[in-house]
């Protein structure tokens, strides 16, 4: 059955793998490039902040854009608009122009995300859902992956690697342009209220919510922290890698881990391990390879926490309350996130590249400090009642929580049935 569903989902896949490619590309491309360009590092910082101000705005129209012109067609738009939002920056070294750039860049990729992501809950099925969503998070995460090495296949002054983001976002449309998949209806969720869902899991809408800060800052300054370190071209892509790579592949034992335990002791683990690490760095110097690694550490640390969070979350959630709080979700992310560059770039252009190191660690010890607090208030909850955790992209979208809740919709009714 599953092999069947992937001999009619490989466009889909294939396109995802494009648009991820382009995507990882094009952000560390951006910012050693507005960097070299004399962007100051504040400029550089709401500069990169416009990507995830586009992501949250797309996650609010694009689905009555999708209702109105339907799946193929809204993806055709956004893979042709992300494409060209690229080469505007090549066209005018402008802040603003770059700010408009990244936000469009922002509200396309989000925008197709939704689309996929959609299309894939569609033609499955709570037998092989699970199975369809990790593929596709492996080929999100592998992409983006990916992406970063990109960075070394040419010289970043020049204008071919912003030819070849733009390349892969437009060839992204070829398979899906050609698949046979019949396009899904997109339905209104009634939506759960951040107070409501504040009640429901403190520890995991901080978790999820304040760990944005951190993965965005990332993203968006990833590169300059490399830059003032002193990594080269290769080294940097490497260390972007490592840390992206990390990220997906910790989310494995993590999420197991999870669910064996109290989930707040593992995001408990990962705070204490990206403050461990940061301070080591900033107190002892290593060689290039060893500090590579420990880099890399910090990205399987910090990177899974949204999705341990989001886990967290409909730990205290009823199954039909899931999908009212994706939405809620989404916009809590999306706006703490769009904040992550812009306060990253203050601590950079204050405490130069310690700063780096430093905000990683405070935003850590905030989400460590909400978490022990409100384990001393809220019990743990019982295994048989956790949801069972997912691996997630480093950002979210309303759909892929709503596959969540589906599947725990499912396997409580499943339950329900073997009890009677």
């Amino acid at each position: 059955m599953l092999k069947k569903v992937l001999l009619t989902t490989w466009p889909l896949f294939l396109g995802v793998l494009f648009i991820s490619l382009g995507n990882g590309l094009q952000g560390t491309l951006s910012s050693w490039r507005a960097e070299a360009e004399g962007f100051s590092i504040i400029t550089i910082g709401w500069v990169m902040s416009g990507y995830f101000v586009g992501s949250l705005t797309s996650a609010i129209l694009s689905p009555k854009q999708i209702r109105k012109t339907g799946h193929i067609r809204t993806y055709a738009a956004f893979a042709s608009l992300a494409s060209t939002a690229i080469l505007i920056q090549i066209l005018f070294i402008d802040e603003f122009v770059w700010f408009v750039s990244r936000l469009l860049s922002g509200f396309c990729i989000a925008g197709i995300m939704i689309i996929v992501e959609g299309w894939l809950n569609s033609i499955s099925n709570n037998k092989n859902r699970g199975q369809i969503f990790s593929i596709h998070m492996v080929v999100v995460w592998g992409g983006l992956a990916l992406g970063q090495g990109l960075f070394v296949v040419d010289d970043p002054a020049g204008v071919n690697l912003f030819l070849l983001a733009s390349i892969l976002l437009s060839v992204s449309l070829i398979p899906v342009l050609l698949t046979k998949i019949e396009s899904p209806i997109i339905e209104d969720q009634e939506s759960l209220g951040l107070r409501a869902l504040w009640k429901a899991s403190p520890s995991g809408v901080a978790t999820l919510g304040i760990s944005a800060l951190a993965s965005a800052a990332f993203f968006g300054l990833g590169t300059i922290y490399a830059i003032k370190v002193g990594l080269t071209i290769p080294e940097t892509a490497l260390f972007m890698t490592l840390f992206v790579g990390f990220g997906a592949v910790f989310q494995w034992p993590l999420g197991w881990l999870s669910d064996q335990i109290d989930r707040r002791k593992v995001i408990l683990l990962c705070c204490a391990s990206v403050i461990t690490i940061c301070t080591v760095l900033h107190l002892f110097e290593f060689s290039t390879p060893v500090f590579l690694i420990l880099s890399g550490l910090i990205g399987g640390s910090t990177l899974p926490l949204y999705a341990l969070g989001v886990a967290q979350a409909n730990d205290r959630l009823e199954p039909k309350q899931m999908i009212g709080a994706s939405g809620t979700i989404v916009l809590v992310y999306g706006v703490v996130a769009a904040l992550g560059p812009f306060t990253m770039s203050y601590f950079l252009d204050v405490f130069d590249e310690t700063g780096f190191l430093l905000y990683l660690g405070l935003v850590h010890f905030a989400i460590a400090l909400v978490v022990v607090f409100m384990m001393f208030i809220h019990q743990d909850v019982e295994e048989s009642d956790q949801s069972q955790f997912q691996v997630m992209a480093h950002r979210p979208t309303a759909v892929a929580m709503e596959v969540i809740a589906e599947e725990a919709i499912e396997s409580a009714e499943s339950e329900e049935e073997v009890s009677v």
